[in-house]
């Protein structure tokens, strides 16, 4: 083993340990001693370990070459019909996971600093401080992880953290925290609004669902592959994706990815799987900023590209089964883009806006990563050789995280000051909260895809994507991601409008520098949203330069600007009755999910009672009581004499005789 790889394993536990045994003396202290004035001392130290782990992410960045980098140490040797196969403690420093790792864990450290001032007062500080740094060290254990089976580990963790963490306000006795307008309701008299508890068992079960035929792929991957590697490094051997899709053949290849893409789905809330996301805002915001930016949801779209790379390496990518996956996953994703988008131009809540938008977000990471299989063309960044659509969407995935967080920080700060999770503010709440206004101006026009920000120049490279690849997937998949841009960019601006100058003034307002740290925060995320620009031409100049100038993609970003500046003047399109009310309910995915779903899992549960209840009467009552009866009956006539037995036999015989006759005279 070289100095390099050792050295990754010591910072690769060095890094997953801080945030956790740092978080630990919060966490103890609070079981025994809730105050959180005396706790929140604590929570620095609980800070300083995400710290620990941005500075290690940092080290990684610039100290390992360009190349790929592998820790990998033998744990265990899983027997196979065809032989067996090693599953490694294995951490890879790719192109990937070197800039995924520092934008995660560096996130992560800002919006705990942020948390300190969000969260100063809140009765649960120990349950939130150690969920939150697990949460934060089992996305950082996903992402370097090279072994599936450790990706997994660190994918499971994060699904514990976000039930904890959007359940932290588990009371329920807080409106502020719900989603939905408290008092509505839906059919069957359903609430139409989540309160924390339950948006996390929401999360949980939506998520376990996708979870499980995810588990099972990976299993049939390391039987059928001979290896749970996804690059192949340091002579450790990689799935051998070829055997896996000769073996399976087509149909079989469908269903294993199929099964594997149920977590990626799930978790990044791709249509239909989406509404868990949205009532997730129960958490608190500065939750709700990590899961929405680099962490959680971002983690199925991640692991969505690296099994796109694993599968490009090995020469797999364009084999048929696999094709059908990626085809089906590209509409799924562009679809859930415009439904996200549409979705977040008509809600009035704050952070509902901004999960829609994620969603919307998810989507278009999803659908241009799905591309991969049909613009085969590569590109080289630093000594990686990384495919196009893979490129262009990670781009998007780094923009839409600094953005994001941003967007959610100033949302938690609003929420702070006006004392309501609904949009409110006009111009002169603007002029008084000028850091905040700043932030999400800067964040929305950087996101937005209007020139020349970052986002355009992203946006230009997916609309290049997706026109090369227009003779295999169609036009649609295009008319999709055209659609959702223009809405994207629409309620981006509306959230600026309603909240700093067009909206209601508010009624409560406290004093802006109350939290600094909160300030500095977004502050920090907003400029960093606005550098981003930086990031198109650091990783692939010529490419994203020759799709924004192109002249088409230039009037469709000067229509961007036209539709932010409309929406800044007139945010409210009004009442537009059943349109309006799909949309506030969420296409009725809710309704669908907690009232038809749920009544059919009802009555398959009473059914299922109902015919156990039938087999225990059946076979404990019924059988057993017909059998004694009838050993008391025939005991009762055993008197000994014969005559009594040749009795028996004569009217046996008899009853039999005329069974066959009857038998026979029907037959003719």
């Amino acid at each position: 083993m070289s100095m390099f790889e050792t050295l990754l394993g010591e910072l690769m536990g060095l890094m997953l340990l801080s945030p956790i045994v740092l978080a630990a003396p919060i966490t103890i202290y609070w079981l025994f001693n809730q105050d959180p004035r005396k706790a929140k001392p604590l929570a620095y130290l609980a800070v300083i370990g995400l710290g620990v782990s941005a500075i290690i992410a940092t080290y990684i960045e610039i100290a390992f070459p360009w190349m790929n980098i592998a820790y990998n140490m033998p744990w265990m040797i899983i027997p196979t019909p065809s032989g067996s196969f090693t599953i490694y403690v294995s951490f890879i420093v790719n192109f990937l996971s070197r800039n995924m790792g520092l934008l995660t864990a560096w996130l992560a450290f800002i919006i705990g600093v942020y948390s300190l001032d969000y969260l100063a007062d809140d009765y649960r500080l120990g349950w939130f401080w150690f969920f939150y740094n697990l949460f934060a060290a089992s996305m950082l254990l996903m992402v370097y992880a090279n072994d599936l089976l450790f990706m997994f580990i660190g994918w499971e963790g994060l699904g514990f953290s976000s039930w904890a963490l959007i359940g932290h306000w588990y009371k329920d006795d807080d409106e502020l925290s719900y989603v939905g307008r408290f008092g509505e309701r839906l059919i069957l008299n359903k609430p139409a609004w989540t309160t924390p508890s339950y948006a996390a068992y929401r999360a949980i079960a939506t998520i376990r669902f996708g979870d499980m035929p995810m588990l099972g792929a990976i299993a049939a991957i390391g039987i059928l592959g001979g290896s749970l590697i996804l690059t192949p490094v340091n002579g450790v051997s990689a799935i051998n994706w070829p055997h896996v899709i000769s073996v399976l053949g087509v149909g079989g290849t469908v269903a294993l990815l199929l099964a594997f893409m149920l977590g990626p789905y799930t978790k990044s809330a791709q249509v239909p799987f989406n509404d868990w996301l949205l009532t997730a805002m129960t958490g608190p915001t500065s939750v709700s900023a990590l899961l929405h930016s680099a962490t959680m949801v971002a983690a199925g779209v991640y692991i969505f590209m690296r099994l796109t790379e694993s599968l490009y390496m090995a020469g797999a990518l364009t084999s048929a089964g696999v094709e059908i996956v990626y085809l089906t996953t590209v509409y799924i994703g562009l679809l859930t883009a415009l439904l996200g988008a549409l979705f977040a131009t008509m809600i009035d809540e704050r952070k509902v806006i901004l999960a829609g938008s994620t969603m919307s977000s998810l989507g278009f990471m999803m659908g241009v990563t799905a591309l991969t299989p049909f613009i085969p063309q590569t590109l080289t960044v630093g000594m990686y050789v990384v495919p196009l659509a893979v490129l262009v969407a990670f781009s998007y995935l780094i923009i839409h995280a600094l953005a994001k967080a941003t967007l959610f920080l100033v949302s938690g700060h609003l929420i702070h000051v006006t004392h309501t999770r609904f949009n409110m503010g006009d111009w002169e709440f603007g002029k008084r909260m000028k850091a905040a206004f700043y932030a999400a101006l800067a964040a929305a026009i950087s996101l937005g895809g209007v020139p020349p920000l970052a986002g355009y120049w992203i946006h230009a490279a997916m609309d290049e994507v997706a026109t090369e690849t227009v003779s295999v997937v169609g036009y649609g998949a295009y008319i999709l991601m055209l659609l959702a841009s223009l809405a994207y960019v629409a309620f981006l601006s509306r959230f600026v409008s309603l909240n700093f100058i067009k909206g209601e003034r508010p009624h409560t307002h406290e004093e802006h520098g109350k939290y600094p740290l909160m300030v500095a925060a977004y502050i920090i995320t907003g400029t960093a949203a606005l550098a981003s620009l930086a990031i198109p031409f650091v990783l692939q100049p010529a490419i994203f330069i020759s799709a924004g100038v192109d002249p088409i993609v230039i009037a469709v970003g000067i229509v961007l600007w036209i539709i932010f500046i409309i929406a800044l003047i007139k945010p409210r399109v009004g009442n537009l009755g059943l349109i309006t009310r799909i949309f506030e309910r969420r296409y009725y995915i809710q309704t669908f999910m907690d009232v038809v779903l749920a009544g059919f899992g009802l009555a398959l549960t009473l059914a299922a009672f109902y015919i156990y209840k039938g087999f225990d009467i059946l076979f404990n009552f019924l059988i057993p009581d017909a059998f004694n009866a009838l050993s008391r009956y025939i005991r009762s006539i055993q008197r000994g004499y014969l005559r009594t037995y040749l009795e028996m036999l004569l009217v046996t015989l008899a009853i039999a005789i005329l069974v066959i006759l009857i038998i026979i005279a029907l037959l003719m």
